[in-house]
């Protein structure tokens, strides 16, 4: 008879014994690290919505071990890139920056355009928040809000789609002050209709503080007011519209309105049907990243501060401004006001 080896046996002992051992599962880590992740947003290169995007790249794909590449998709006030992600692959690998406040508003105004259902898009964090400030050329006749809310002639006001923020910002406001008022939609970005307000095609546009604060610098564009109850923190020396007007009680309701949606602010959402445990490591991370010292200071530093909101917290904001409770009159005059007064 003959014998193995005492050395040999003991290797096929060990063979045997780690062929017959279960795998190790893979984690959530585990999946994501050296992946290639899209994160998807809907303004053009420059704007706000990229510029946030290029900053939350880098610390997404540092936490997650991935390489996080941004991919922009402009077109109708951003509901293009919505439309989009709805249909991606919900495997993690896609992921979006999105107009919460603008997709309500578009759901409200039943915007033909839109191929999803904003409630079941499940949301990772809420970004940013910032208060919306009317910004003018520095050249034309209105120099304080009192001009503004008494225009000799209709003002011309540049947005990108009827529900991208600025134009549906700017249709609550001259509804309100009933102001006769002209919104000029079609530019591809902020930037595009921002630089058309410095070039005087246009008297103005609303922007968030962050890009009003840019504008501003140098005198390209001149802040009358912020849109809101409360200054803006990147801008605190401009009034808000209560400090410059005597507003009546009807206008009082349209804007807090539009204030409590923008609340909502830019969300960071996966397209839906996520594994629920990867959309629960999904949203620990993104909260890790946007409550990290450094990464917030970086921010901040480059005046696009980090917000973060709980995405439990910002479903609840999303429900409650879709669930019907302003009144089917009030709707009707919402969505006339949103996508035809000023068209």
């Amino acid at each position: 008879m003959l014998f193995a080896p005492r050395a040999l046996l003991g290797a096929l002992g060990v063979c045997l014994a780690i062929a017959g051992a279960p795998a190790r599962a893979e984690t959530q880590a585990d999946f994501f690290r050296g992946k290639t992740i899209r994160l998807v947003n809907g303004g053009a290169a420059g704007s706000g919505y990229d510029l946030y995007s290029r900053m939350l790249a880098p610390w997404l794909g540092k936490y997650l071990g991935a390489n996080v590449l941004v991919e922009s998709r402009p077109g109708a006030g951003m509901m293009t890139a919505m439309n989009h992600v709805w249909g991606a692959a919900p495997d993690g690998l896609t992921l979006m920056l999105a107009p919460g406040e603008g997709a309500v508003f578009a759901k409200l105004t039943e915007d033909p355009s839109l191929r999803f259902d904003l409630t079941k898009y499940p949301i990772l964090a809420r970004v940013n928040t910032a208060p919306r400030v009317l910004i003018v050329n520095p050249n034309g006749p209105y120099k304080t809000m009192k001009d503004f809310a008494n225009p000799a002639k209709p003002i011309f006001i540049g947005a990108n789609g009827k529900t991208d923020g600025a134009s549906d910002t700017s249709a609550v406001l001259c509804h309100a002050l009933k102001i006769p008022c002209k919104i000029m939609i079609g530019y591809p970005s902020s930037k595009d209709f921002s630089l058309a307000a410095i070039r005087g095609e246009v008297d103005g546009t609303i922007l968030v503080d962050d890009s009003a604060a840019r504008y501003s610098e140098g005198n390209q564009l001149r802040p009358l007011a912020v849109v809101s109850r409360e200054r803006a923190p990147l801008m605190p020396d401009v009034p808000t519209i209560f400090d410059e007007l005597k507003l009546d009680s009807e206008a009082i309701w349209w804007i807090d309105f539009r204030e409590d949606l923008r609340k909502i602010g830019r969300l960071l959402v996966s397209p839906p049907g996520i594994d629920a445990a990867r959309l629960a490591f999904l949203r620990d991370i993104s909260r890790k990243v946007l409550n990290d010292p450094e990464a917030v200071a970086e921010f901040a530093l480059r005046n696009q501060p980090a917000l973060y909101g709980e995405p439990e917290e910002m479903a609840k904001l999303v429900t409650r401004a879709l669930d019907g409770s302003i009144g089917a009159e009030r709707l009707r005059e919402l969505k006339y006001v949103i996508t035809e007064k000023y068209y």
